[in-house]
């Protein structure tokens, strides 16, 4: 039976856009555990990646049973955290991490679940996920508002780039670049060296 899921995981049509790929998953207790990931999607309450382990075992597994998971695509390396959010427990993709700002992107469409293909395209529906250095809760930034809101966040400790929020180049697309902008702007400069 094994051998058929395996099959039928290689063969699916839907496995044109997204291949297992080589990766790994992280268990609650921080132990990797190597193999190949397959499609991710996303239910009302939870979100669900095919793990393929070494042995060829096919598993199903809900982002509230593992840290998150790994893998490495076209020369990239996309990684995923699990995280409890609004009632449900997703899949969010690791932008910026150990940073002033850790930034995250659910992507999903409309559908009640999504495969996730490794495209961010501006016609997939997407949300960023912020978490400022020192606080808890992270922040939805989505499309809807996100000059408004974004702006509001910054404001205290980036004003100047606050202001530029809404512009070319620092518009919700840009959200990757204006992540990197704040973490370069918040990053202590070394001192110069006196004699």
């Amino acid at each position: 039976m094994r051998q058929f899921y395996l099959a039928l995981l290689f063969c699916s049509p839907l496995l044109l856009y997204s291949m297992p790929w080589p990766g790994y998953i992280v268990s609650k207790n921080g132990k990797k555990l190597t193999g190949y990931i397959g499609i991710m999607q996303h239910q009302s309450r939870t979100s669900t990646v095919v793990f393929i382990n070494d042995f060829g075992d096919v598993y199903k597994i809900e982002a509230e049973r593992i840290k998150g998971f790994a893998f490495e695509a076209d020369g990239a390396l996309f990684a995923f955290e699990s995280k409890a959010l609004q009632q449900a427990h997703r899949f969010l993709r690791i932008l910026h991490k150990n940073g002033p700002m850790e930034l995250f992107v659910l992507t999903y469409d409309s559908e009640a679940s999504w495969a996730y293909n490794m495209q961010t395209l501006p016609s997939i529906q997407r949300s960023y996920w912020v978490r400022l250095q020192g606080q808890e809760e992270m922040i939805k930034i989505s499309r809807w508002g996100f000059r408004r809101k974004l702006r509001r966040l910054l404001q205290r400790s980036t004003p100047g780039l606050a202001e530029k929020i809404g512009r070319k180049g620092y518009r919700f697309d840009d959200m990757p670049v204006i992540a990197e902008i704040y973490n370069q702007l918040l990053i202590p400069k070394p001192k110069p060296v006196e004699i």
